[in-house]
């Protein structure tokens, strides 16, 4: 980790990355719609999470066949191997909590509750990358807390149900994975990475969602052409240019972009599915909103 660190270090130092902001800007809009994509999943929470990691890997084994990044080498792989398992693990973990939240809170809650993620990254960067973010960055993280806290009904800890439950673990997942991420972009181009990370995460949802007894295969042309919304669109290119960002900007600039996320994806389960948005979500919406413009890159 300390030569990766020394890698990533150096090209922080050098500024920020207007394709690595680009990569940014487009992924975190595309994954805003995962949220909303799983209320249509005509097979279990799991299992559709398998499906997301599944397809996803031949489309980024493609991009990373055609990028004119750089290319990944057997001994690269070997040596980021670590890192890689460790992604996978940790998207597998989010996913599967994120999808199985989704049965015990609404898309709001859940995707506010995932703001903590960023903060923790935002930590994990400084600890493991030296990358030590603009003072400004850390009360807009606090700000967007905040926001989550709102947008979930300012309910205490002991009304809090399972789904609420699931989310945390899904947002502490998601920071391991950008953590591990970021690690793994030191040596390897985001669409290579990516799709090693995903293959990791297949295979530990589907003997997962077999394990727990769930429907595996999709009845419906709703079920199959959201199966391939999330595998081909939300992971291989949401996730995919996220992975691109990563290795080329702060991971503190990833998690203050990152939390423009939840309020898209509640804007977008209000005008898809015709999820309500009470007055306290979108108060805690525009507090998001109003962190993410706080913490901007100058």
């Amino acid at each position: 980790m300390a030569e990766a660190a020394k890698i990533l270090s150096r090209r922080a130092a050098a500024g920020i990355d207007p394709v690595g902001l680009t990569a940014l800007l487009l992924g975190t809009g595309i994954i805003s719609w995962s949220g909303v994509l799983v209320r249509f999943l005509d097979v279990g929470p799991l299992a559709g999470a398998a499906w997301r990691m599944s397809l996803a890997v031949p489309a980024l084994a493609l991009w990373s066949r055609i990028s004119a990044g750089r290319r990944a080498t057997p001994l690269n792989v070997v040596a980021y191997a670590g890192p890689l398992i460790l992604a996978g693990l940790a998207f597998a973990v989010d996913v599967g909590s994120f999808h199985t939240s989704l049965t015990g809170t609404n898309v709001a809650n859940a995707s506010f509750i995932g703001n903590v993620a960023p903060i923790i990254a935002v930590i994990g960067g400084a600890l493991f990358f030296r990358e030590h973010p603009p003072a400004r960055v850390w009360p807009a993280l606090a700000l967007a807390l905040l926001g989550s806290w709102v947008m979930a009904g300012m309910l205490p800890p002991s009304r809090i149900g399972y789904g609420d439950a699931f989310a945390l673990l899904a947002a502490c997942a998601y920071a391991s994975y950008l953590l591990f991420m970021k690690q793994a972009r030191a040596g390897l181009d985001g669409a290579t990475a990516t799709m090693l990370s995903a293959a990791v995460s297949a295979i530990v949802l589907i003997v997962a969602a077999v394990l727990h007894g769930e429907k595996l295969i999709p009845t419906s042309l709703t079920g199959w052409v959201t199966v391939a919304l999330l595998g081909f669109v939300s992971h291989a290119g949401g996730q995919g240019l996220t992975s691109v960002a990563v290795g080329r900007v702060p991971v503190g600039l990833v998690a203050v972009v990152i939390l423009a996320q939840p309020p898209v994806t509640a804007i977008l389960a209000w005008l898809v599915v015709h999820e309500p948005m009470s007055t306290l979500q979108m108060i805690g919406g525009a507090v998001i909103l109003a962190a993410v413009f706080l913490a901007r890159p100058k």
